[in-house]
């Protein structure tokens, strides 16, 4: 089951959202993205899915590394 375990909001009206998923069964991470750009009205979003060691030992954010612990140490 996958759940949400980390979510970020930038962006002067909060249009740059990355978030974090868990899937406990998988043992993976998957990252969410969708960037707004107010002036051009652009947008990019997509996903990308890692495994446990992958994400933890990767260039990825440190909030999102930091909630993984969390979650897999409890």
């Amino acid at each position: 089951m996958s759940r949400q375990i980390h979510k970020t909001e930038k962006g002067h009206l909060g249009q740059y959202e990355d978030w974090w998923n868990f899937d406990e069964d998988k043992q993976t991470v998957t990252h969410h993205w969708d960037h707004v750009t107010v002036n051009g009205l652009s947008s990019k979003s997509g996903q990308k899915t890692y495994t446990l060691e992958e994400f933890l030992s990767g260039p990825h954010h440190e909030g999102a590394k930091a909630a993984l612990r969390k979650e897999i140490d409890s």
